[in-house]
Formats: C-alpha cells, sequence, structure tokens
C-alpha cells in the first residue's frame, strides 16, 4: 500500500529527464550569449583604448595632425 501511493506520487523519469535538460539548454545558452556579450564589449573598449593611446602618442611627438572637417562644409560635390 505505501509503495503504491510512494510510486503516485513521484514524477516520472522520463518527462523529468525531458524538462531537466530543457532548462539546461536554456541556462547554458543564456550563460553562452552574456559571455560573447562581454567578449564583445572588451574588444570594444580595448580598440578604443589603443586608438586612444596612439593618439596621445602622436600628440606627445608633435606628430598629430587634428582633422579640420568645416573645409568640406557648403561645397558642393562636383558630379
Amino acid at each position: 500500500m505505501r509503495t503504491e501511493r510512494r510510486l503516485k506520487n513521484t514524477v516520472p523519469f522520463k518527462k523529468f529527464l525531458a524538462w531537466y535538460l530543457k532548462w539546461l539548454g536554456i541556462v547554458s545558452g543564456c550563460i553562452v550569449a552574456i559571455l560573447t556579450i562581454d567578449l564583445m564589449v572588451l574588444l570594444y573598449v580595448g580598440e578604443a583604448n589603443n586608438q586612444h593611446t596612439k593618439k596621445v602618442n602622436l600628440m606627445r611627438e608633435d606628430k598629430y595632425i587634428e582633422p579640420d572637417f568645416q573645409d568640406t562644409w557648403k561645397t558642393k560635390k562636383s558630379r
């Protein structure tokens, strides 16, 4: 009697395994997505830092020429 009652209240193993694998896939997918986003942010910030360092080094060596975009304002393109 006790065995029958206990077996009725348990979750079937195949259903539990399917549910577990589904949620394991969802959680691992989210973790991979978050790590990928973190990596992309780190690469972007690192490249910005590298470009800024190059610019500062050129300024220290007096080799930096600041671009002047005002020369191209209000000019018509020749076709």
